[in-house]
């Protein structure tokens, strides 16, 4: 009876713990609207993504088209992401701070594989 009730608490424990990823795909998937900002400068300049609950995410210029297609990442309030630019090539890559009560991503991006040596970024869920 003993080994029976130790398997049950630690089954209960284990999946207590589990982090629950759909809940974060769930509150990313949409779309996110915002600035950015070239080296220290505040966030002036347009930024819009479509974020997909896989992970896939699509870039948008102001008429809605995409501009770029990359991936993205939840680690608890840790936001990544990288894209790469339809015309150019160029591959970007964002790192930030969510926060789920007001839908807001702030940090910094870069030109991959910086995160930080671009400028700033304001993100606000759609």
């Amino acid at each position: 009876m003993r080994i029976f009730l130790t398997i049950c608490i630690t089954a209960v424990l284990f999946s207590a713990c589990k982090k629950d990823n759909d809940s974060d795909s769930a509150s990313m998937q949409g779309i996110w609207q915002g600035k950015w900002g070239s080296g220290s400068q505040d966030p002036l300049y347009f930024l819009k993504f479509k974020m997909e609950n896989n992970g896939q995410l699509q870039r948008l210029d102001e008429q809605g088209e995409v501009i770029a297609n990359g991936t993205w990442t939840l680690n608890g309030i840790e936001f990544e992401c990288t894209y790469t630019h339809t015309g150019d090539g160029q591959v970007h890559k964002i790192g930030g701070l969510y926060t789920d009560f007001d839908g807001t991503i702030v940090g910094t991006w870069g030109y991959h594989p910086s995160k930080a040596n671009g400028g700033n970024i304001e993100l606000k869920k759609q």
